[in-house]
This record gives structure tokens, sequence and C-alpha cells, in this order.
């Protein structure tokens, strides 16, 4: 039996208990347990039971975790699987220090990034969609040439397009592992051949191997891929020392520029559209030319040399393209040094992960600090604040924006304004910068996106190791920043998380409600809007009044162009017919908006935190993107639907598995999908208005080359043209009115009911025929994700 150093050092300087079993008997185990503090009872906050293994302890909740036995035992050797290590585990390492901020995180999308079914699906079709395409060659219209789509090379480029932002540490790290491989001809194959080579060969794994199949019309070949993430910690999705190890991010103030290291193309293959060298300057229009091709990168910036240790704005040492540059450690070790992963870690309050807990590391990892990152509590040689680069405190947008405002990629055809631009698939860029506002500044109209993304609650945001109950000291760590430190040597007071005992939640609520507390997600989405019914009698005339309200700092329902929001309004009379409206109208106005803050189920807001916050009105009736709809003007608005084509779906050449009713004929797969555009609808007695970011392709239905081919809304980042965009802009509320004859009429009920569409671009709305409103039972078990999120009635 060996009993871990540190841990014999710590338990000898305590009351202790030995529980020694496994002597004799002819084989021999061995188990320690120590009790290394005398004042936690069993059961109680931080109470220890030490094995030579590990250690489990009692947390915040009353219930156990178990730790390596020291942060120094929890990190990793770098240079291992596929690629490089770079990061920290958030499971194996930072919990163990930050119980509850850990558990905010957790259950956040940000937690699940990787591993959320609904994306790992999307993600899989995205592959077979591409493994499609190897060998295609199409014209490009807006381009006039032919373009030869892909290879087995450009397909292992084209695979790692999601991971830049749903898993980069593994991206950054190169700890990615693409094949493809050859299965058999796919000229005669059916679809019942192809399924049974999918049930053979598919695996759907998220924390290992991936690998989907798909025929290949262009080669007449069925191809197989595989996408492996090697380490373990590269799969926790967006976890807390990969965002912490953010140095800079790119192009986001007045005066940046950006010079490209690689040539950028239409889609994953097509043609170039900016070179290598080219230089893009900052614009706050987000139509700016610059500012759409710049919207093409996400993720982060790859290093040439990861041992290459200057100044991260130095663009010199790019061997990829990206959003923002890391923090660079040197992996190879010097004088024979192991060297492992953790910090430095950037921080609103400064700098920590200097010194490395490992004894094999060095102790001070100063020279890895960025040195435009300025800290003057623990580099008192740097100059400055370092103000214009602590993204995480006074411009934390331009470091949320990295991955929530891109392009898709794809060109957008059309006119000297559209040629060559690509299409927007995030909106946020704009939303921020209305009026004189940028995207650095914290302002009332443009507020950054912790204010309401994360918001600060009571907790606990820092303890000893596996010891919940017992805060750092500046005796305990020397390189204690004054935040963190309970003695508060700068009075910073509630100011300061540890003595005001609050922390900024990391969940990260949002509109997705398949993360881990759908509850608190869907007051999340309740918060971002609000809504009315009004009505009234004049005479025969019933006049009735409909408002919804965008209240936050973004395009409501959300910048994801998956999201709807579909609201409808049904006058009925006494007997439960329902009424036609004689005449509607629709007007936009904006006005300053109050968002109230939502939080996680059991967290309850600290008291330093303003439950509200204010998005002042500031120009945002001139936003301009591609497909924006006009605002309401005062004149007649039409009802709304999903677009039916003949029998409600299209057909049409796909390989994902949104498609349904799949058929293979000479290795070319189509099938049947919703046409979910936004149309105008002709039956006004459910009168209906969808907001969402339409986006999708262009597909030919017959064989005349003169007929319009008809756009068939997707979901997900494939598309080649914006037809609409239906959201509201900030500030902004929509009011309707409508009036109604009912003479002759008596108990007149006015009702008018707003869900939310997580999968809104499928466009599958389960209608009642008795109510005319949504099936809810109908819906949720065709696991649509269609939630009721408001019902407003008025009855006379």
């Amino acid at each position: 039996m060996k009993l871990n150093v540190k841990s014999l050092m710590l338990v000898l300087g305590t009351g202790i208990v030995f529980s020694l079993s496994g002597c004799g008997g002819g084989s021999s185990t061995s188990t320690v347990t120590t009790i290394t503090d005398s004042d936690p009872a069993p059961g109680e906050l931080g109470y220890q039971i030490v094995t030579d293994q590990n250690i489990t302890y009692v947390d915040y909740t009353g219930g156990t975790r178990v730790s390596p036995l020291s942060a120094a035992a929890a990190e990793y050797h770098t240079g291992v699987d596929f690629n490089h290590t770079l990061f920290d585990s958030a499971d194996k390492k930072c919990q163990n220090c930050h119980n509850e901020l850990y558990d905010t995180w957790k259950g956040s999308m940000h937690g699940k990034s990787w591993t959320d079914p609904i994306f790992q699906s999307k993600f899989q079709d995205f592959l077979r969609t591409h493994l499609a395409k190897i060998g295609e060659t199409k014209d490009i219209l807006y381009e006039q040439a032919s373009v030869g789509i892909g290879t087995k090379n450009m397909f292992s480029g084209a695979a790692q397009t999601c991971i830049k932002c749903h898993a980069p540490s593994a991206y950054y790290a190169g700890d990615v592992q693409v094949t493809v491989t050859e299965l058999q001809d796919a000229t005669d194959i059916n679809n019942s051949e192809l399924l049974a080579l999918k049930s053979t060969h598919e695996v759907n794994d998220a924390n290992g191997e991936i690998a989907v199949i798909a025929a290949n019309s262009h080669q007449n070949v069925v191809y197989k891929a595989t996408f492996q993430i090697g380490h373990e910690a590269n799969r926790e999705g967006i976890n807390c020392a990969f965002c912490h190890s953010i140095e800079t991010p790119r192009l986001m103030q007045s005066g940046d520029t950006y010079t490209l290291a690689n040539t950028m193309r239409v889609g994953p293959h097509g043609p170039i559209k900016a070179d290598v060298g080219d230089i893009l300057s900052y614009s706050t229009d987000a139509t700016n030319p610059d500012m759409n091709k710049f919207f093409r990168l996400w993720g982060p910036e790859k290093p040439k040399d990861y041992t290459a240790l200057g100044d991260a704005t130095d663009t010199t040492n790019r061997a990829k393209d990206g959003r923002y540059s890391m923090a660079r450690k040197d992996i190879n070790g010097t004088d024979g040094k192991v060297h492992f992963t953790g910090g430095p870690f950037y921080g609103p309050f400064g700098v920590t992960g200097i010194s490395n807990e490992n004894e094999t590391d060095e102790t001070n990892r100063s020279a890895y600090i960025n040195p435009n990152f300025a800290d003057a509590h623990l580099n008192p040689a740097f100059s400055g604040d370092g103000s214009e680069f602590n993204h995480f405190a006074d411009h934390g947008k331009a470091l949320c924006l990295s991955c929530h405002q891109r392009s898709a990629g794809a060109a957008v055809p059309g006119g000297e304004d559209g040629a060559g631009k690509f299409m927007e698939l995030c909106s946020t860029w704009n939303a921020v910068t209305t009026g004189g506002d940028n995207n650095m500044d914290d302002t009332m109209s443009s507020p950054k996106c912790q204010k309401c993304h994360m918001e600060k609650i009571e907790g606990t945001v820092l303890h000893q190791w596996a010891r919940p109950d017992k805060l750092f000291t500046l005796a305990d760590n020397p390189a204690l920043t004054p935040h963190f430190d309970p003695a508060d040597p700068e009075n910073l007071r509630d100011e300061s998380p540890v003595v005001g005992k609050w922390l900024n939640s990391h969940g990260f609520l949002g509109a997705s409600k398949t993360g881990g507390d759908k509850v608190a997600a869907v007051a999340k989405i309740k918060s971002g809007f609000d809504a009315s019914v009004n009505a009234w009698q004049v005479g025969d005339i019933l006049i009735v009044s409909t408002t919804l309200s965008n209240k936050t700092g973004h395009m409501f329902p959300g910048a994801h162009p998956m999201r709807r929001v579909l609201t409808r309004l049904i006058v009925t009379d006494a007997e439960g017919n329902r009424l036609t409206p004689t005449s509607t109208s629709g007007i936009s106005t904006f006005t300053d908006a109050t968002n109230t803050l939502a939080t996680l189920t059991g967290k309850t807001l600290d008291n330093s935190q303003d439950p509200t916050v204010t998005v002042m009105e500031n120009g945002s009736a001139n936003l301009d993107f591609p497909g924006k709809v006009a605002d309401l003007d005062g004149s007649a608005i039409a009802s709304q639907n999903f677009a039916s084509y003949e029998t409600g779906k299209v057909t049409i050449s796909a390989t994902d598995g949104t498609v349904k009713n799949q058929t293979v004929t000479d290795g070319k797969t189509t099938g049947t999908v919703f046409n979910a555009a936004i149309v105008d609808a002709s039956d006004t007695t459910n009168f209906t208005r969808i907001y969402g970011h339409e986006t999708g392709k262009k597909y030919d239905l017959d064989s005349d080359p003169n007929t319009d081919p008809v756009f068939v809304v997707r979901p997900g980042f494939d598309s080649n043209l914006v037809d609409k965009d239906t959201r509201l802009s900030p500030n902004e509320t929509e009011t309707y009115t409508f009036t109604y004859d009912i003479s002759g009429k008596t108990g007149v009920n006015a009702t008018y009911k707003v869900y939310y569409m997580q999968k809104g671009a499928n466009g599958q709305f389960i209608v009642d025929p008795a109510t005319g409103f949504l099936d809810q039972a109908a819906s949720d078990a065709a696991k649509h994700l269609v939630t009721e999120v408001g019902s407003y009635t008025e009855t006379l």
C-alpha cells in the first residue's frame, strides 16, 4: 500500500482515523481511510474520506463528489492522443475548487455543446452531406464558373467545421482524427441495402468514435467517414480552461485589422473570395464586405508553433485563421521537465493559474501571460491596465460573438449589394451595433451579453481543493488575487465574489431547452418578450389589439436560424364559432425595453444583482441585414403559415437523417422534407404570425429549366440564400389591430397565444382541430419541441 505523499502530510497534521483491510488470505488489497479535519462531522459540508486513490467529500448540496488526491493529480500530460492536449479538464480538475460554478456550467449548452443529441444528429448529417459531395462539380451562378466541390482531403477539413465552436479544445489542439474509406460500389444500391450498411457500420457515440456512411453519385461509391476526438477532456465541449485561456478576440473595435493567413472560399471547397495576405478592417456595419468576410471565420486561431510565446497580437505564427488567439504553451518541455496544462487563465479579475500545482512543472508561468492582458496585482512590470484586452470584463461581447456571430460561407447572389457577400446566419452583430454603439463597449443600448446570460447568483465561487467548507487565503496561495482573498485587502466588500458570496452563473441560459434545466430555459424564453391582447366593442364592431415586444439586446427569438416563435389569435362567440376579421393592420414601434433576469432552478439572484437589464432604443429600426423584412407601417397584414408544396412535402436530393422516405437511384439519395418557409395564409380565423430567420436551399422540382426553384427551409448551417428574416429587432414592438363584425353575437372571446419552436425550421405545428391552437400532447409525442410560452385572453 502506498499513500500519496501530499495526502500523508495533510493527514499527519490533523486528527485521523485509519481503516485498514485486505490483510492475509493469500491476496492483498488495501484501503486507507482518513478524516482530514476534525471540524466537519460525517455528512457535513467538507467532510472527507481519503483513500490512496481519491477523495470523497461532501459538497454544498449535501451530496458527495469524488476527486483526485490533489489538483496536481488531476492534471495530465500534454502531447497525448492524436495530437496536443492543452487544456485542463473541468470534470477532473476545475469542479473540485469551484463546485457551484461547475454545476451551473455542466448543465448548460456550453457543457453539452459536443454531447447534445440534437447537435450530434445534425453534425452527423453534416458529415453525410459532405461525403455525398466528394467529386461533385457544379456551376456557381454568381461566379459563372464550374467548381470541383471535394476530395477526400477536403472532406477532412470540412468535417472539422462544427468543432471549432462545439469542441474548440479538440480543434485547437489538433486532437481529431478523420478518415474516409470506400465501402462498395453504389451504382445499383437501393435504400434497403444502404440502410443495412448503416446498421452495420454507423457508430453514434459522442464520447468516442463517430462513423457515418453515405452513397455518392459522383463517384458511384458508398463512403464511410469516421470522426474521433482523442482525449476525454477535449470532449467536454466548451469547458472552463478553454474559455479562460482565450487571450485576444480579433477585429472587434475601431482601428483593428486582420490579415488572412489562408484563402477564404465560398463554402468549404468553392471559389476563393479572399486570398492569403488580404487585410480586413473593422466596421460597425455587419453588411460591410470586410466584416461579412470576417464572419466567415469562427473559433480559435491555430499557431504553427505552440512554443512561440510572442505577443498575442502577432499574426505571423498563424497556421489557421480564427476569431481569437489562445494562450500558447510549451508542450515539449525544457531541460527535461514535463509540462502540464494548468494556466495562465484570464478572467474578469485578472490572471490566475500562474503557479502550477504539479511539482514537476515550473511553478512560475508568468512568461506565458499575454503581456497585453495587464494585471497590476500579479505582474507590476506590465504597463497599462489591460482594459482594451480584458474581454471578460468591459468587452465581453467580443468573446461571445466569436462563436455566436458567423456567416454560412455561402455567397449571396444578386446585384451589387448581394453578389459575393457571405450569407449571415446569426445577426447578433447587427443587433448590438445600432446607432453609435459598437461591439466592444457595454452601453445601455448595447449591453454586454454577460449582463443577461451570466447573472450574479448567491453561492461560493472558490474554495480549497475538495474542501467546500474552507476558502483559500493568501497564506495558502500567495498568488491569490485580491478579489478572491476573504481578508478583502482592497476593501472591495460585496464587489468581491468571495466576500459577497456570489458567482456569475455559467448556465448561459438561452432559448435552447435541451440543456439540463428545461424549466429555467422556458423562463428565459419568457423573459425575452412581452405580449398582450386587448378587446373592446364599438357598436357592432369588435376591435382587438395584440402586441409582441422584443425585450432583449439581440434579435428575437434569437440568433440561431432554427429558432421560431409562432403567435396565433382566435376570436370566438358563445357557440364556439371562430370569427373572421373584416380588417387587419400592423405597425412596428421602437421604445426602451426592460428585461427581467431569469436564472437556474433553485438558484437565487445575489442581492447586489439588479434583477432587470434596460436596453435603450438607439436606432434599431435602421438595422439592415440580408433577408430583412420591412417593418410594419400601418398597412394591412396577412395571416401566415408554413409553406406546403402539393402534399406538404418536397422531394430533394440529400443524405441527412432529417430527410424522410429516402430512396437511392444510381448512387443518388433523395427524400421528402417539409417546406417550412413562412408564407401568407388565406385562413384568417386562426390569425397567425411567425418570427424566424429562414435559411435553406433552392431546389428544382421538375426538369423544366425555366421553372423557378423552390426555396426549402432546412435546419442547420447548410444554406445558400437568406429568403427572409422576420425576427423582431431589439426594442421592436409589433402591434396588430383587427376588426370583427359581432352583430348578434354574444360571449365573444379573444385568445392570443405565443409558442416557442426550438426546431422551428422544420415547420411542424400540430393543430388541435377543436381549438385551433397547438395540440401540445401530440406535439410532445412527436418530439417537435414546441412549447406554449404565453396565453392571453379578453372576454366581452
